[in-house]
């Protein structure tokens, strides 16, 4: 993967993701499981209101699946929805193996077979959701690895007035192979994660805007369970009725293992822009000065998180994301994954059918006080590149689709590895 970072690799600080194979039906049921917040209310004298769209975050390290970008039951609609999914996929490398002597690379045959139920409703100030979802994966090959993932939310949403906010609650379990563990094998993860977001209008070209957030992961195996906590405020003023920018301030804490915990805080700068429902603009850029439980600083780091979406016409549009942020390393104590992920998506219709094209670039650093027990290691490059086509069959009534993706990593030599899939699907919605 191309590197968007110039982090050195091994950097210590002195002192002062087997695929996900259910996931195209999870990403189906994610609009459902997560209410979005209008960031902006009308202005007082009639101005159409600015409405923001959530902010891109580090991916979860399962692959994202090389199956649809979108499908049926992707809208946050009313009501009781209910689809069911069935895919056949082969995958050549299904625990992102480097070969031996390390560990053999598998190849198998992956049958899944999932749901999704998911219910809103809307009031006068008040929208309330709940989504369940779950998918089985047999292999034919190497049953020992069969999985059932799942995951369910619920989400309150609250607009009126001057004050917008929405809460978020969510559980998930998955069993794959994740390129954040330094592991050739499937690990199982249990993560929990709450949001609270909040808008204020002061005046009608100035907000005031927060955000707190949790999330905890668990593995089953020597691995640690690592924790995630941040909260921010923005002042926004509103240069138009299509931008508004403002400064703010973020805290983050980060826990992994016994080790201490990084925490950072730092200025950032929001830019938003809505020019109808052709483009979009979601960024906030900052610096975060990193302190460590176990002793020592850090150079100030860059925070990134951009999403722009572009619709040139019912016909196509593309659509990009940028995050550069830190985790807690799951694999040992006391370090820390720096992530910069990079992902570009491009879908057009072709008469009844619809093509989606993806790319996705990651660099992984390492990052730790120099007080810090943790072994160092070699940033990890991660490149892949996904596609599918996609049509309604059976007198509309179900999705087909055939999809493929190849996807890589470089690292030391344990971290090497390469993988190709490539499958079919069908969805049908009730």
């Amino acid at each position: 993967m191309t590197s968007l970072s110039t982090n050195p690799p091994n950097r210590r600080h002195n002192p002062p993701a087997v695929m996900s194979h259910g996931r195209a039906w999870r990403r189906i049921g994610a609009a459902m499981m997560i209410g979005s917040l209008a960031h902006a209310q009308g202005e007082q004298n009639g101005a159409a209101p600015m409405t923001m769209d959530v902010m891109p975050d580090i991916p979860s390290g399962f692959s994202e699946s090389a199956g649809p970008l979108g499908g049926i039951g992707e809208g946050i609609l009313d009501g009781f929805h209910f689809s069911t999914s069935l895919s056949a996929l082969y995958n050549n490398n299904i625990t992102q193996s480097p070969g031996q002597p390390i560990a053999p690379v598998l190849d198998d045959f992956i049958l899944s077979l999932g749901g999704m139920a998911g219910y809103r409703t809307t009031g006068s100030d008040w929208t309330f959701g709940a989504a369940y979802n779950g998918n089985y994966n047999t292999y034919l090959d190497n049953s020992r690895f069969n999985a059932y993932n799942q995951s369910g939310s619920i989400n309150a949403n609250y607009q009126g007035g001057r004050l917008s906010a929405s809460l978020n609650t969510g559980i998930s379990y998955n069993e794959g192979a994740n390129r954040f563990f330094n592991t050739a094998e499937i690990v199982k993860t249990t993560s929990i994660s709450n949001s609270l977001n909040a808008r204020y209008q002061v005046s009608s070209k100035t907000s005031l805007a927060g955000n707190l957030g949790y999330s905890f992961t668990t593995s089953r195996g020597n691995y640690n369970d690592t924790r995630s906590f941040n909260a921010g405020v923005s002042a926004l003023w509103r240069y138009s009725s299509l931008t508004e920018f403002g400064p703010g301030l973020r805290y983050t804490r980060n826990t992994g293992g016994g080790g201490g915990d990084r925490t950072s805080i730092g200025p950032t700068m929001s830019v938003n822009y809505r020019l109808s429902t052709k483009v979009s603009l979601t960024s906030q850029v900052g610096a975060d000065f990193v302190s460590y439980d176990s002793g020592g600083s850090a150079d100030p780091t860059l925070f990134t998180r951009i999403g722009v979406n572009y619709r040139a016409s019912d016909l196509w549009g593309m659509n990009l994301s940028l995050v550069r942020d830190a985790r807690a390393d799951p694999s040992q104590a006391d370090a820390y994954n720096e992530i910069t992920a990079l992902r570009l998506g491009y879908n057009r219709r072709v008469r009844r059918a619809t093509l989606n094209l993806g790319v996705s670039v990651e660099k992984n650093s390492f990052e730790a006080s120099s007080n810090s027990a943790a072994v160092p290691r070699d940033d990890r490059d991660y490149f892949a590149i996904d596609g599918s086509l996609g049509m309604p069959v059976f007198s509309n009534t179900t999705s087909a689709s055939v999809f493929m993706r190849y996807n890589e990593q470089r690292g030391s030599a344990r971290d090497t590895y390469d993988a190709f899939q490539c499958g079919l699907s069908l969805s049908r919605q009730f």
